[in-house]
Parts: C-alpha cells; sequence; structure tokens
C-alpha cells in the first residue's frame, strides 16, 4: 500500500511540475528578460545641429526609443539676440539696398520646441536607417529696430521743398505654430557616436504678432503719415501687416500663414 501511494504521489508532482513548466514558457518575459531585449539597441540619442552654427543658431535634440522601429526626438533651438545671421553673404541676393540696410538695422532672436515621433525602416533594430518624422513646432521670434527710420517731405513758406529724417526704437514679436514632415537618416558611426542627415522638412502654418514702440516727442500729423507709410511699405514675408499710429507712437500687427524648411546634420552620443 505505500508503494502504491508514493508511486501515486510522485505521478502527481510529475504532473504538477510538467503544468508548472509550460505556464510558464506562456508567459511574458520577466522584468530581466524584457531589459535584456531592450538592450539590443540603444535606447537614447542627444543631438547637436553642426550645420546651424555658423548662422549662431544653437540646436539641440534627444530622442528616446519606444520600440525597436519608433523614437519620439524633442528639439530646442535658440538664437541669441543679433544681427541677422551672414547677413553680408546674401547682400548680392537683395536688390533694395533700403531694404539690406533695414536688415542690417534688425537685431534678432529665435527659440523654437519641436516635438516629433520617427518611424524607422532600415534594417538595423533602433534609431537607425531612413526615417519619416512628421513632427509639430512653436517658434517665438524676437525683433528689434533700433533705429527705424521715417522721412517727413513737404514744403516750407517760401516754397522750399525739404525732407526730414526722424527714427523711432520699434520692438516685438512673432509667435508661430507650423506642422510638417521630416525625411533623414541615421547612422551609428561609432560604439558611442551618432550621425543624424536632415534630409528635408517642409512644414506649414500660422504666426501672429506685432512691432510697437513710443515717441520722445509727440508726434504731429505728417509725423504719424510718414511713419505710417514706412511702416506699411515694411516687407515682412508670408505675413500680412497693418499700421496703427498716433501722437504717442506706433504699432504693426502682423498676422499670416508662416513656412519653413527643416534641414541639418547632427551628431549625437548614446547613454
Amino acid at each position: 500500500m505505500k508503494t502504491t501511494q508514493t508511486g501515486a504521489a510522485l505521478w502527481w508532482i510529475g504532473c504538477l511540475v510538467c503544468i508548472a513548466m509550460q505556464v510558464k514558457a506562456q508567459q511574458p518575459d520577466s522584468q530581466p528578460q524584457q531589459q535584456a531585449r531592450l538592450a539590443d539597441y540603444d535606447m537614447n540619442v542627444a543631438k547637436i545641429n553642426l550645420l546651424a552654427l555658423p548662422f549662431r543658431d544653437i540646436s539641440l535634440q534627444y530622442e528616446r526609443a519606444v520600440s525597436r522601429k519608433i523614437s519620439l526626438a524633442v528639439g530646442f533651438r535658440m538664437i541669441p539676440k543679433g544681427r541677422f545671421p551672414m547677413l553680408n553673404a546674401f547682400e548680392s541676393y537683395i536688390d533694395d539696398q533700403a531694404t539690406f540696410e533695414e536688415l542690417q538695422n534688425i537685431r534678432l532672436s529665435n527659440q523654437a520646441f519641436t516635438v516629433e515621433p520617427r518611424f524607422y525602416f532600415g534594417r538595423h533594430d533602433g534609431p537607425r536607417g531612413f526615417y519619416i518624422a512628421p513632427y509639430g513646432r512653436y517658434s517665438t521670434y524676437g525683433l528689434d529696430f533700433n533705429e527705424f527710420e521715417y522721412t517727413i517731405e513737404g514744403e516750407d513758406e517760401a516754397g522750399n521743398y525739404y525732407a526730414e529724417t526722424h527714427t523711432i526704437a520699434l520692438n516685438g514679436r512673432i509667435n508661430g505654430f507650423t506642422g510638417g514632415v521630416l525625411f533623414g537618416s541615421q547612422w551609428r558611426i561609432g560604439r558611442w557616436v551618432y550621425l543624424d542627415w536632415w534630409i528635408l522638412g517642409p512644414a506649414y502654418g500660422a504666426a501672429s504678432g506685432k512691432l510697437s514702440g513710443s515717441s520722445s516727442m509727440p508726434l504731429d500729423p505728417e509725423a504719424q503719415s510718414a511713419l505710417a507709410d514706412e511702416l506699411e511699405n515694411l516687407e515682412i514675408p508670408m505675413v500680412d501687416t497693418e499700421a496703427h499710429v498716433d501722437s504717442k507712437g506706433a504699432r504693426l500687427d502682423m498676422k499670416g500663414p508662416w513656412a519653413g524648411i527643416r534641414t541639418g546634420l547632427a551628431i549625437g552620443v548614446r547613454f
């Protein structure tokens, strides 16, 4: 009887062991196993856009892999206040000398935040190979005219023509939101180093803002008219402008579509 009971007990133990092994085989990977699977490719890459640096543009990006073929990238760009970057290099392309002189007087600054999910199509796992990345960007541009010139023309009591040039300081900003699609390719060129080519990323959206300034002296009707005309002639690409001038100063409202193109060559390190 004892032998029969012992044999039956061993048979039940064997069955339970087999069932337990089958159940464990069907269960999801444990935490250490999941970490081992994720360790097959790099999870984090921090980058800087090299092509933007000559334009006084500091463009940084952090990319985090969320699966083997998908990642999420967050970017921040900053241009410190100063003259238009490399403006002299484009002087030959600007036909209007007055426009070029106005651009020389502008002080520009910029900040931008970008969010983009990336979808990779290369044969490697992780953030490597050709990718397509729809993105959204919020940008803020600061504009300062230290000396915005306007000219008052007319005739004096004796009938002599005169032209008086005056200046007013204007400052303000333009805020814009754009959405687009970036096409690019990323390579790992060393154990720790990545190279990311932002091939082309067209975008379209909307922007609005204003420029304003106060006059140190009350503006008479002639000065108001001359200043309004000069503001209306100020060419700001893509946006519509509307000038408002009174005896205290001026304001230029800006609103309209906004477009841009992203491109660059970024170098990064994984961690």
